[in-house]
């Protein structure tokens, strides 16, 4: 249990900097959320768009079986609209009417959400657009403003907002929901006919002309928005969402759930990079379709706790008491004077759940609100459940976040925190995977006196893994944002000979590259880079290495963001380096050290902070490793880390081309699993040392002179020498094997070739699926040159790089198994390979 005086300085400001990772906000109460991952129901599955050509609405406007919602889907076919949202013109950047088939000309994703084709619309902003500051009355606002017809108060239990969202290329940067207050507005009801100010007092019956008119409402409330709107600066906005992450082309869902007491309006603003940023001249899109306002309940299991207590419910039988409703603490020495938003904002309106620690309650006594049951959640796909919470007082014990399998009821805690933590609100965050069925629960625990009132407020259950946050009160060791420190991951000592140079741990508005962090999105976040010096060299490598973690046998996923980025390409081509996942472990038997590569990216990725995720599965205890290398143009590029998540599930691998198979190899430590198979023991492939390799001949992966395997052979007796290099035994699948290559020497008899093998017998007989030679071929230095090969295969197999020379060899680097077949490169080297003749000249 932690206690005032034990609380450090290093939790506090952990949930101080984690605050500031959500959005600000004025004196409304909201559930906020800025992450592109989707809520999920309960107990149904993330809707997903429909299937390319289906004609079939997704929701279906006054349909009785469906609860009463305001859908905005832009309509269909010529009929694409705006339906009554309008944009706010204070600016010249415009959200406008489009559909799939314009994606290439407008910008936009080739489909829409509702009916899944390209004739369904929705709205698009182009983010390359400047405003145009010569229109009078124009601002030089650099966003585009998309507004929502007049609203009402939204109640006690709030109002939910469904949209989906899609960003794409340089010049987009981030899309935002806003909530606009326009308190001096009376909001014209269509269901009775009558005019309501503020607070609903001095309504007056419609005339006779608006009872004959409906649209005569609706009229006068867009002309008060317009009237309203034309002096509009911004200053009252609320932020309820914000998304910055790329969609790469795809849509993505947004919900939120948020109370408002008076008349309003919502905008969803489209923000574009500053018109400094040298991205900003490049083509990008912010796309959103399905607006829908629906009943809370219809997001979830967010809640605000200020009309009950939403879908979670009380335990009846695991508990010693229940949670209760407040507004806030009667006693000053315990419990919030307010709810979250207003506590923050000066809000008059909110509640939230609290444990009362007074009597009758005892030490130890616990209460728990649970979930409804949720569906196992996907692999690739588990959940971000944030709440805020608030633990003052002398006695407070502890909050816990448990997941209880449905089937047997076992429980297992993934998040807790003990002791008080000051008077004030902090949010707390808890990645959420499981392959059954589950509940999740809250469960308050009294402390040592009564002065421990445990106050939650404000859930959200999002799509999408996020860090344990404070990283202390999680339970998946290697969580990091680096907001506060480095979460135990370090680097290897100067002793340990493992890598030159080590990873810092810095914050944006002292670098280049990346201007912000990804976790909070500003230049005040920190994240992990590899750092740049006068004396490092090409091959140069930093390694970042987690806490050792218990071996079990669940598969676990290890997501992330990165950063890899040239400004400036050389005309050699890219040259940043590469980026490595490794997972380290010991044989038990053995003792052994086991280090195997599971993701893996070269070199320039783009401007931007993207995913990245791999499985990773060891029975025995293991560390992930994050290898940072530099290529020759480590002046010019950057190289980051952020956002570290480990959580279970047989994930796959994000993206597609990080994937590392058992054969592939850039020969930077070792032969991977390669081995030499030659029968003579003086003749053999080596790898390539400062003191031993073929003269001007630099490494293909990062332009080092040391890197990639090799063999020459310079008898004077003539006679030739084979060497053969083996891999190990892969999966029967068709595949494709792509290499670099260079010859040597002056023999004209050397060649090279590669064969396919079984997994099992001689070593020195295979099929030839590739061939080249030095016949002919004059240089007066090696080259580099790629080379590919198909491998047809059903079973089991092994490759074998098969070297023949008398005077001279082959070098070989960045071997790359891909899936899938592929023509033979270069078309020479086809054993079956006819020469083109010639036609005869007449």
């Amino acid at each position: 249990m932690w206690r005032a005086c034990e609380l450090s300085c290093t939790l506090l400001l952990s949930l101080l900097l984690l605050q500031l990772s959500v959005l600000p906000t004025s004196a409304l109460p909201s559930t906020l959320k800025h992450n592109d991952a989707a809520p999920l129901a309960r107990d149904t599955p993330l809707p997903q768009p429909p299937g390319e050509g289906s004609r079939h609405k997704r929701q279906t406007p006054g349909d009785p079986s469906e609860p009463a919602q305001e859908t905005c889907d832009f309509g269909t076919n010529n009929d694409v609209v705006l339906c009554s949202w309008m944009n706010v013109n204070v600016t010249s950047l415009k959200w406008r009417p489009s559909r799939g088939e314009n994606a290439y000309w407008m910008g936009g994703p080739v489909e829409d959400v509702t009916y899944g084709d390209k004739f369904g619309g929705y709205a698009v902003f182009e983010t390359s657009e400047r405003p145009d500051l010569g229109l009078v009355g124009i601002s030089a606002f650099e966003s585009a403003m998309l507004i929502s017809p007049l609203r009402p108060s939204t109640g006690a239990e709030g109002v939910c907002v469904k949209y989906w969202y899609s960003i794409g290329g340089l010049s987009a940067d981030r899309v935002r929901v806003l909530l606009h207050p326009m308190p001096n507005a009376k909001f014209i009801k269509e269901d009775d006919r009558t005019t309501s100010s503020l607070e609903g007092a001095n309504d007056k019956p419609a005339t006779a002309e608006e009872c004959k008119n409906p649209e005569m409402d609706k009229n006068k409330n867009r002309d008060q928005m317009l009237q309203m709107l034309s002096t509009y600066d911004g200053s009252d906005d609320v932020v309820l969402w914000e998304a910055r992450d790329v969609t790469m082309g795809k849509w993505s869902e947004g919900q939120i759930v948020y109370t408002y007491n008076m008349p309003h309006a919502i905008i969803v603003e489209g923000i574009p990079v500053s018109s400094g940023d040298i991205n900003r001249r490049f083509r990008g899109f912010i796309a959103i379709d399905e607006l829908n306002f629906a009943d809370s309940s219809e997001c979830g299991a967010f809640c605000t706790f200020e009309a009950g207590t939403c879908g979670w419910v009380q335990d009846e039988n695991l508990d010693d008491f229940d949670w209760t409703l407040s507004r806030g603490s009667l006693n000053p020495s315990t419990g919030p004077p307010r709810d979250r938003s207003s506590f923050s904002n000066g809000g008059m309106m909110g509640g939230f759940a609290v444990i009362d620690s007074g009597y009758p309650r005892r030490p130890g006594d616990r209460a728990r609100l649970l979930t409804e049951e949720f569906q196992a959640t996907d692999p690739d796909t588990p959940l971000c459940m944030r709440f805020w919470t608030h633990m003052y007082g002398n006695g407070v014990g502890s909050l816990r976040v448990l997941i209880i399998n449905s089937q047997d009821s076992d429980e297992e805690t993934i998040w807790e925190i003990s002791g008080e933590a000051g008077n004030l609100w902090y949010q707390g965050q808890v990645p959420i995977s499981s392959s059954k069925p589950f509940n999740i629960a809250f469960e308050g625990e009294v402390g040592r006196n009564n002065l421990g009132d445990i106050a939650l407020d404000d859930i959200s259950i999002i799509q999408g893994p996020c860090p344990s946050a404070p990283q202390i009160a999680g339970n998946n060791l290697g969580d990091c944002t680096f907001e506060v420190d480095e979460c135990g991951w370090i680097s290897p000592g100067a002793r340990d000979r493992l890598d030159e140079i080590d990873w810092v741990r810095t914050v944006a508005s002292e670098n280049r590259e990346p201007r912000t962090d990804h976790t909070i999105g500003t230049q005040q976040g920190y994240y992990m880079t590899v750092p740049k010096g006068s004396v490092q060299r090409a091959g140069d490598r930093a390694w970042l290495r987690s806490t050792t973690m218990k071996g079990s046998t669940d598969t676990m996923c290890v997501s992330f963001w990165y950063y890899m980025y040239e400004p400036f390409i050389e005309p050699s081509g890219p040259s940043l380096g590469a980026l490595t996942l490794y997972v380290w472990s010991q044989d038990p038997l053995e003792g052994t050290t086991i280090l195997r590569p599971l993701w893996s990216l070269r070199n320039h990725q783009g401007p931007n902070w993207l995913y990245a995720q791999s499985k990773v599965k060891s029975e025995n205890d293991y560390a992930v490793i994050f290898e940072g290398t530099w290529g020759q143009s480590r002046g010019n590029g950057f190289m980051g880390l952020d956002d570290i998540t480990i959580f279970m599930g047989d994930c796959t691998t994000m993206p597609d081309k990080a994937y590392v198979s058992l054969g592939d190899c850039d020969f930077q430590r070792d032969s991977c699993s390669w081995v030499n198979t030659t029968t003579d023991p003086d003749f053999r492939w080596a790898s390539a040392s400062i003191s031993r390799r073929p003269t001007s001949l630099p490494d293909h992966t990062f332009g080092g002179s040391v890197g990639y395997v090799f063999f020459d052979v310079f008898n004077q007796n003539a006679n030739k020498q084979t060497l053969r290099k083996t891999s190990p035994v892969l999966d029967g699948k068709e595949s494709c094997i792509g290499f670099w290559y260079a010859s040597f020497g002056s023999g004209s008899e050397s060649s090279l070739s590669l064969e396919r093998l079984l997994p099992e017998g001689d070593d020195t007989r295979g099929e030839q699926i590739w061939i080249t030679s030095s016949k002919g071929r004059v240089q007066t230095r090696p080259e580099w040159t790629y080379a590919q090969a198909p491998i047809p295969a059903n079973n089991k197999f092994k490759l074998a790089f098969v070297g023949e020379a008398s005077n001279g060899g082959y070098a070989i680097d960045d071997i790359k198994i891909y899936s899938g077949l592929c023509k033979v490169r270069p078309k020479e080297a086809d054993p079956n390979y006819v020469a083109e003749r010639e036609p005869p000249l007449n």
